[in-house]
């Protein structure tokens, strides 16, 4: 919230810093107070360290979580898809079926397969597509289906 030409929060407004960078006012020392979900944004803690007039807000649960979670991505995009959706097609489809579709290619969310009958597009578009698009989403996210004749 602006007010008079200065932001104004619930917190103890910031000390202005002089053209030097040197506060004008001693800084609060950090409240040891435990963090929750109603806390608001000027009630975090603040990082003193960091440049800037205010610093940078400091969620140690937040910051935890972002390595595992970077490293799970990579995870993601080195696996090959196509190795996923050859899985997921054997464990769906009983081996008479499995032989007439075959996964071509995997490009931005656009899954490509090829039947080996043009008769059996029905049959795949009703049964085996949707199978197959609930048993990868949780693996690749999104993706549409699009089926070509070999």
């Amino acid at each position: 919230m602006k007010k008079g030409g200065e932001y104004v929060t619930r917190g103890t407004p910031m000390p202005r810093r002089d053209q030097a960078g040197e506060a004008s006012e001693p800084l609060p020392a950090p409240s040891p107070a435990p963090l929750s979900a109603a806390l608001s944004p000027a009630d975090l803690p603040r990082d003193w360290g960091m440049a800037g007039a205010v610093g940078a807000y400091e969620v140690p649960p937040l910051a935890d979580s972002v390595e595992p979670s970077l490293n799970a991505l990579t995870e993601r995009f080195r696996a090959d898809p196509l190795a996923e959706v050859n899985a997921a097609l054997d464990r769906l489809l009983p081996p008479a079926d499995r032989h007439r579709l075959a996964a071509e290619a995997f490009a931005d969310g656009l899954l490509t397969l090829s039947l080996a009958r043009r008769a059996d597009r029905l049959l795949a578009g009703r049964l085996w597509l949707p199978r197959l698009q609930a048993e990868l989403t949780p693996a690749l996210g999104r993706l549409a289906i699009r089926l070509i004749d070999r």
